[in-house]
């Protein structure tokens, strides 16, 4: 494991993934973090705290992603050829739930790809999302983490006012939980015993007695600490009219986090959030006895997670003779680990070039000049270009791309032979066995029967 190059309590207003990129690797113990969800919104809130005045403070949120606002060229192409699995799961949450949660994927992905290499082999993750993305940022979790290293999927319930809606009212939200390895820390949690336990065994400690032949309960003259918590947890939403409540429109109950930190890291132990909204993990941490590093892009909600941390941490800022004084910091940390990565794979390659984009008429005249007025599937020379059609040598649907290297000019007939599911050589082939190639007598009746020019 590294060293720690970043101070705890240390507040960055930065891009979370150039902060990152600049921490050492093996360095953090736990990670928990509460990230937009992709709901496709874009909202202004008020924003205050416990006996502050919220007029004048305003707070932007977005939950909307593009491939063209949102996604860098390098950060596909680092991933289409060091992570297969991952552009795997990227490509199918593109096609099947649509190009914005391809692009959140994208997005998240890369920063989830840093976050596992900078934890300890004795780390934990976790990732709160609701049921708009949970699938497909599931199946992301699987592909950078190892599907044997998901613990537990979390399921945080809660009550709120209802909506007016014919389904079942959605209240709750998930947290996966993921461990970087095979030893991660945990600090059993418990909640107290069922109203039937109590009153058939009390509240003294039990133990499995297998004299009979027969599992059965007898108990022990030690009190039982509870139940060993479930994964479902019935924690109440911050009311209106609460103290702890912000205005911060994701804003998420103490209760909850403190809970993660409890099981997952121990006193001492460096707790991250990369998505720190207004602080909540931060304030969590702090009173549990670990240190923190925050991240948020956020600049409008600085000064509120500054007050909160004040207020309900007792943290001061910038006070150098203070040891628990909150450090703010724009500039980016650097590494001291010789750059040397947990996984040499997760380094992330230059951009390419975009390559340029050329009108229809513009790459057919292009292909006419490289491979000549025909038919490259059956070789028929038209008597004018505009009989002829671009579409790719190979396809979609088998890896091909829409460079002018992978476009070819076909007529209309075998176009629509070739569809999305053949390459060019196995156009070729089927048109030989079919007589259809040009050194065959040319059936011009076949031609008008496909319909373009009949």
């Amino acid at each position: 494991m590294g060293d720690l190059n970043v101070e705890s309590r240390s507040l960055f207003i930065a891009d979370n993934l150039e902060v990152l990129r600049g921490i050492n690797s093996e360095t953090i113990d736990l990670i928990a973090t509460d990230p937009p969800f992709n709901k496709g919104v874009k909202a202004f809130q008020g924003i205050t705290t416990a006996g502050t005045d919220a007029e004048g403070r305003r707070v932007s949120y977005k939950d909307v992603w593009t491939w063209a606002d949102d996604v860098q060229g390098e950060w596909t192409e680092s991933i289409r050829e060091d992570h297969p699995s991952l552009y795997a799961v990227i490509r199918a949450a593109n096609a099947a739930a649509g190009e914005d949660m391809g692009a959140y994927l994208c997005w998240l992905g890369v920063r989830v790809l840093e976050m596992h290499r900078i934890l300890k082999p004795t780390g934990s993750m976790y990732l709160h999302i609701d049921h708009t993305a949970h699938a497909y940022a599931k199946a992301m979790m699987d592909a950078v983490f190892g599907r044997e290293n998901f613990r537990n999927e979390i399921v945080w319930t809660y009550r709120r006012w209802p909506a007016k809606t014919p389904q079942w009212q959605k209240m709750h939200d998930t947290i996966l939980w993921y461990s970087k390895g095979t030893g991660w820390t945990w600090n059993q949690l418990y909640e107290p015993l069922s109203e039937s336990t109590q009153k058939t065994w009390g509240t003294k400690k039990q133990v499995a007695d297998f004299s009979t032949g027969r599992r059965k309960p007898s108990q022990t003259d030690k009190e039982s600490p509870g139940a060993p918590m479930r994964s479902v947890w019935d924690i109440r939403v911050i009311a209106p009219i609460s103290k702890e409540r912000t205005g911060y429109p994701t804003q998420k109950p103490l209760a909850l986090y403190e809970r993660i930190i409890k099981a997952s890291s121990n006193e001492g132990d460096v707790v991250l959030d990369p998505f720190a909204g207004c602080a909540t993990t931060c304030i969590a941490a702090e009173r549990l006895g670990r240190d923190w590093i925050a991240i948020d892009i956020n600049k409008e909600a600085k000064d509120v997670m500054l007050e909160r941390l004040r207020k309900e941490a007792q943290l001061p800022q910038g006070s150098q003779s203070h040891e628990r004084a909150i450090s703010v910091k724009t500039e980016l940390p650097t590494r001291t680990d010789d750059g040397v990565d947990a996984a040499p794979e997760l380094v992330l390659i230059s951009p390419k070039p975009k390559a340029p984009r050329y009108t229809a008429r513009e790459l057919r005249g292009r292909l006419i000049l490289e491979d000549g007025m025909k038919c490259q599937g059956c070789g028929w020379v038209p008597h004018h270009e505009e009989y002829l059609e671009v579409d790719h040598r190979v396809p979609k649907s088998k890896g091909g791309r829409d460079g002018l290297r992978n476009r070819v000019l076909l007529c209309s007939p075998c176009n629509s032979a070739k569809g999305n599911k053949l390459t060019l050589p196995e156009l070729r082939q089927r048109r030989l066995e079919e007589k259809r190639m040009e050194d065959e007598a040319w059936d011009w009746a076949w031609y008008e029967q496909i319909g373009k020019f009949g």
